[in-house]
């Protein structure tokens, strides 16, 4: 009698664990994942440039400012000077909240002028291309009237310092009146003219372009500043692009006025202009005055 052997069974094939699998799943979903960090990267940067810089971004609300001091401080003759003014040089730690990093001109290394001297050639210009006489202080570099009697003036100015990174540019600069009263009337002056002027349509075209440029003019909500300090701050907007938006700010105490001026494409935002605006205004309450 022949035994019977049972049939071999077919040989198990050999395969990776599941584990081994779930390695190279969690691999490749790494791989994937470093792949589209810089893609993801890339649009969220894109996303945030067009939000800061975008027409649409809003204007701090807040209290309207005040042309007029809270306790003036009396000057009937200069209490301050040119010399006083170069004092409140920033540092790179003070524009660092601005995103600006490179001085560009140092305490001093610019020279100082007259108002007569500097303000008819802006003033020229900004006829020229259709700018009313009323809003000429859009072209100002310092704290002035680029047409009409204040144009004329024989008050001494001097640009402090300037800081530029690209495109973005903050600049300080100064004016000595003869007394307070002055300093005030122009400050008055000023505010006026901001709420005048809430655009201007200025025949400058780009090139290929049949379109004038139309500029905004805003007047800012009020910052805090010393009670000897006074403040005017307005917005100049154009076609957005480099330099479309302008930050100004004029600062008031006793006879010296001091402007700082901040030009962006959008990506310096007012809240941080406004705090870099109040420590200069509270650097300009700390100077010691001549006694009048």
């Amino acid at each position: 009698m022949s035994a019977a052997f049972p049939s071999p069974k077919p040989a198990r094939q050999r395969g990776m664990r599941w584990w081994s699998w779930a390695l190279i799943a969690a691999g490749v979903l790494a791989v994937i994942g470093i792949l589209c960090l810089p893609v993801l990267g890339f649009f969220a940067y894109v996303n945030h440039s067009i939000r800061e810089t975008s027409p649409d971004q809003p204007f701090l609300d807040g209290p309207a400012q005040d042309p007029d001091a809270r306790s003036p401080l009396p000057c009937v003759e200069p209490c301050f000077g040119l010399d006083d003014a170069a004092t409140l040089a920033v540092s790179a730690g003070d524009v660092s909240s601005l995103s600006i990093a490179d001085e560009l001109y140092g305490a001093g290394e610019l020279d100082a002028s007259t108002v007569a001297d500097d303000a008819p050639a802006g003033g020229e210009q900004w006829l020229a291309v259709g700018g009313d006489a009323e809003c000429a202080f859009v072209t100002a570099s310092a704290p002035y009237i680029s047409v009409g009697p204040d144009s004329t003036s024989q008050d001494p100015i001097s640009w402090v310092q300037a800081w530029q990174t690209g495109d973005e540019v903050v600049d300080i600069a100064a004016r000595v009146f003869p007394a307070t009263e002055s300093a005030t009337a122009f400050m008055h002056d000023l505010h006026d003219r901001v709420i005048a002027c809430p655009w201007q349509d200025l025949d400058i075209r780009a090139p290929g372009s049949i379109d004038t440029s139309l500029v905004q003019i805003t007047s800012q909500a009020a910052i805090a500043v010393p009670d000897e300090v006074a403040a005017v701050g307005w917005v100049r907007e154009g076609s957005p692009g480099a330099r479309w938006r302008s930050y100004v700010w004029d600062l008031q105490r006793g006879n010296l006025v001091v402007q700082v001026r901040v030009l962006t494409d959008g990506r310096i935002l007012e809240r941080d202009v406004a705090t870099f605006a109040e420590l200069i205004a509270d650097r300009l309450s700390q100077l010691e005055p001549t006694a009048s």
